[in-house]
Formats: structure tokens, C-alpha cells, sequence
């Protein structure tokens, strides 16, 4: 079966500004108020990334049970290209809190420490919540809760 999210940013010009790479997830409590999974330091994912230019983003909205694997190959073939670094990650929660899916539902965002892994942020009352899943996890996530998927934009 055939899977391809929904673009839901079409239009809306959301950039991600020059960073120096050296903010990680595990250590932006300012951003995500709510809670930071632990795993993040656990798994060792804790490491600091290269410098990164202006970079344009798209966000996708789930249209049907998919693994990450569906949901973000269905992208791209390339998997590197779709990956932001744990700076650019924080950077887009702090400036466009608002594309963040609500209500405790997920959104994902792919990167790469040695191998890929996700990050699920969520919105809930208290603020943002940080979660890591490892990418080759085989659980389907249902479209019913409108997860949402963030990538860099694509030039054709």
C-alpha cells in the first residue's frame, strides 16, 4: 500500500535561522517545560552537531497507519535529507510552537546520531514535551490523531 502524508505548511514560508549546532535536546529545559525524555542522554544521543545554514520546512499531517519508516520514506529515498539536527529541532519549537500537534498528540522530527532516531514533541497543558523513539521501531501510528511529520524542504 501507498503512503503520503498530507502537506499541511503549503504556502507558509517556515524557516529555521543559521545555528551553530551546539544546542542539544536533552539539555533545553527552557523549550520543553513539559518534560525531556530521558532517553535522550541514555541512548547517548546527548552530542553536539554541525552548524547549519537558513533552512526551509514543510509539515506533514498523517492520512493513514504508517511506521516511521512509511511516513518518512515516502519522502524521500534518502533518509539524510529529511534529517534536522537536535538544534534545529529546538530552534522550530521555540519559534513555531503553533505547528506543533496539540492536544498530546505527536509530532515527529527525524535525526541522526549514529543511526536514525525520531523525536516526538507534544503539546500539552503544561508546555512542550520532548519523547525519542528509535526509527526502525515497527509500531503503526494511526491517522485518526492527525500526527504530524516536520522535514526540511525538498528542492526539487
Amino acid at each position: 500500500m501507498s503512503f503520503m502524508p498530507n502537506l499541511v505548511s503549503e504556502g507558509v514560508p517556515l524557516t529555521i535561522d543559521v545555528l551553530d549546532g551546539k544546542e542539544i535536546l536533552a539539555n533545553a529545559t527552557e523549550v520543553f517545560l513539559a518534560g525531556i525524555d530521558g532517553d535522550l542522554k541514555n541512548w547517548a544521543l546527548d552530542k553536539v552537531d554541525v552548524a547549519t545554514k537558513e533552512t526551509a520546512v514543510n509539515v506533514y499531517e498523517l492520512v493513514s497507519d504508517a511506521t516511521f519508516a512509511q511516513m518518512f520514506g515516502s519522502l524521500s529515498n534518502d533518509l539524510d535529507k529529511l534529517c534536522l539536527t537536535q538544534a534545529q529541532i529546538k530552534s522550530f519549537c521555540r519559534k513555531y510552537p503553533d505547528w506543533i500537534r496539540g492536544d498530546g498528540f505527536g509530532t515527529f522530527f527525524l535525526f541522526k546520531v549514529e543511526d536514525h532516531f525520531l523525536v516526538d514533541v507534544r503539546v500539552y497543558s503544561r508546555g512542550l514535551d520532548i519523547g525519542v523513539f528509535r526509527f526502525k521501531d515497527i509500531d503503526f501510528w494511526r491517522p485518526g490523531y492527525s500526527h504530524r511529520l516536520m522535514v526540511p524542504r525538498l528542492i526539487a
